[in-house]
């Protein structure tokens, strides 16, 4: 059975979640995927090659900076509610937060993450702006709920889907000031 790119980034993906990126081998994926390692090389130059595309995957998730997610999410406050319930109901386990670790140790990857969270950071501003706060405290917040979105999984992952939902929301309410 011959297998795609994009079926080598899913199944990587998937243990990403599992073992973290140390654990994501090309043996065990061609395992997982019942095929020859040499399959692998087909797809990818290397390793490294099949880490930058889960990079990829996880920061392609990040549908904030699209215009679309903006039209159809018109306030800030949906906006800000979106990016967590997204990234809950998603189902991911854990990879964002196994690649922020990895990246610790590899400052390459750290770039990445910087340039990406960027943009994020300058999104969630955006949207604490418009909801009326000084910038000084627009860009404070827009870190807090940052390292809510982070620390989400690490927090609440073992917990069901409704409870991570209500958990999340309890925070952003607090956030946007909607206690």
């Amino acid at each position: 059975m011959s297998h795609s790119r994009e079926d080598w980034v899913d199944a990587a993906w998937t243990l990403l979640g599992d073992v973290g990126v140390d654990g994501v081998r090309v043996e065990s994926l061609a395992r997982t995927l019942g095929v020859t390692k040499g399959s692998f090389y087909w797809h990818f130059k290397n390793r490294q090659d099949l880490i930058d595309a889960l990079f990829d995957r996880w920061f392609g998730l990040r549908e904030e900076v699209r215009d679309e997610f903006r039209r159809a999410n018109p306030t800030p406050q949906e906006r800000l509610w979106k990016v967590i319930e997204r990234g809950i109901i998603r189902g991911t386990q854990g990879q964002a937060a196994a690649l922020r670790l990895w990246a610790q140790r590899h400052p390459e990857a750290t770039g990445r993450i910087t340039e990406a969270d960027s943009l994020r950071r300058q999104f969630f501003t955006e949207q604490f702006l418009a909801l009326g706060l000084d910038d000084h405290t627009a860009k404070i917040r827009a870190e807090v709920y940052m390292a809510v979105i982070s620390a989400e999984f690490l927090h609440s992952g073992g917990r069901n889907e409704t409870d991570r939902l209500h958990f999340a929301r309890q925070k952003h309410e607090m956030l946007v000031g909607q206690e």
